[in-house]
């Protein structure tokens, strides 16, 4: 049976018709707000029926996962923003503590192994990449521990001071956000077989965690000393709560997976002479404005303001970088090389639930193919969708 095609009105090639051209995942037929082109503002590129700028957490962190799991996903979050609140309303140190540093970090393992990661990757990849993030975190503040207690027991004393503003404010977090960015670049070097924007995300994410979840419990350790129950104000543990188990993990993933999507970022071989260079860029771009952010919560701590006024201002900066990544992830979908296209070929996207025929965008809801893992691609192109012959056939 034939495919119906249309001609897409971008890439100016002969696609199966639908709603996205299967080939650069644009529009078929303009809509009004859509934006350029090469951005495609109004659908995620791996979330059907979102926009671009929405503020989703759960695709933006999880982006390798179908609907139907990302609904388990949104309410593990929600989870832990609610364990989080007890354990401060009940002021048990021992638990926040543990639950802000490990909450986001052990949800992301669950995300790689639902999203087929060690299957992808291999044990030992994602094993090295964690255990790099470890190591450097613990190294990083058995180093820096006691020149941040001296600094701050000066500046209780002496006030702040310039020279002060720079040490703890500009060069430990910069310091602390290269250590933290460290295991991408490092799996990268070691020229890992595939080259998916994601697989980079999945990478630099699952570092940058690691690396904030062994700082954190290693920088808050003495607070498992204090007591069953602590004597600190609330509001200075909802202060705790919100920078170490929401904002920083938050941020933190959004830096390192920019970095390796940026890394692992591949144009396709049709696309190698039109503006090389302007993705990759803006994803490094991205990720410097991340970096820039870590390094303003940096000065805002050193410059110690009000506690609300610092949470605010950590939460508003972990939505800024979330939303750089999110629009980095969908840039590098968009313009991505892809697997090989099999259009006569049909195939089950695991995003909408329709047969659609095997490119690099579904044509029925505009999510990239590499929006899934590697392992549900294969298996689905391996067990491929059998029309149904017979008499009640029309």
């Amino acid at each position: 049976m034939s495919v119906p095609t249309a001609e897409c009105r971008v890439c100016r090639t002969d696609v199966p018709a639908g709603e996205y051209c299967g080939l650069c995942g644009c529009h078929l037929t303009p809509r009004r707000g859509e934006g350029p082109d090469w951005l495609r503002v109004r659908d995620f590129g791996a979330a059907p029926d979102e926009h671009l700028l929405a503020p989703s957490p759960t695709s933006s962190l999880f982006p390798h996962l179908p609907g139907r799991s990302r609904t388990a996903f949104r309410w593990g979050l929600a989870v832990l923003v609610a364990t989080l609140v007890a354990f401060t309303l009940l002021r048990l140190p021992a638990a926040l503590v543990t639950v802000a540093a490990l909450g986001l970090p052990v949800l992301f393992v669950i995300y790689l192994w639902e999203s087929d990661a060690f299957r992808d990757f291999g044990f030992r990849t994602l094993a090295l990449t964690a255990a790099l993030g470890v190591g450097l975190g613990l190294g990083w503040v058995l180093l820096t521990e006691a020149t941040i207690t001296r600094s701050y027991e000066l500046g209780l004393t002496e006030g702040m001071d310039w020279g002060r503003m720079l040490r703890d404010g500009i060069a430990l977090p910069l310091g602390g956000v290269l250590l933290m960015l460290a295991p991408a670049v490092i799996v990268r070097m070691l020229r890992p077989p595939t080259r998916e924007a994601l697989d980079g995300f999945l990478v630099g994410a699952l570092g940058a965690l690691a690396f904030t979840a062994a700082s954190t419990l290693a920088h808050l350790a003495p607070q498992f000393g204090t007591g069953v129950v602590s004597r600190q104000p609330m509001q200075s543990l909802l202060v705790e709560a919100g920078i170490r188990g929401v904002a920083e993990p938050v941020t933190a993933a959004a830096a390192g997976g920019l970095i390796g999507a940026a890394l692992w970022f591949r144009r396709p071989p049709s696309k190698q002479r039109q503006r090389p260079m302007v993705v990759r860029g803006v994803l490094v771009g991205f990720a410097a404005a991340v970096l820039t952010v870590c390094l303003a919560l940096g000065v805002v701590d050193a410059a110690a303001p009000t506690q609300l006024l610092m949470l605010a201002t950590h939460l508003l900066l972990a939505v800024v970088a979330l939303l750089l990544l999110r629009i980095g992830l969908h840039l590098a979908l968009l313009h991505e090389a892809h697997d090989d296209i099999a259009a006569d070929e049909p195939l089950l996207c695991p995003h909408c639930g329709h047969v659609v025929p095997d490119m690099a965008f579904c044509p029925a809801c505009g999510v990239a193919t590499r929006a899934s893992s590697r392992t549900s691609r294969s298996y689905r192109r391996t067990m491929r969708p059998v029309r149904r012959t017979g008499p009640d056939t029309p």
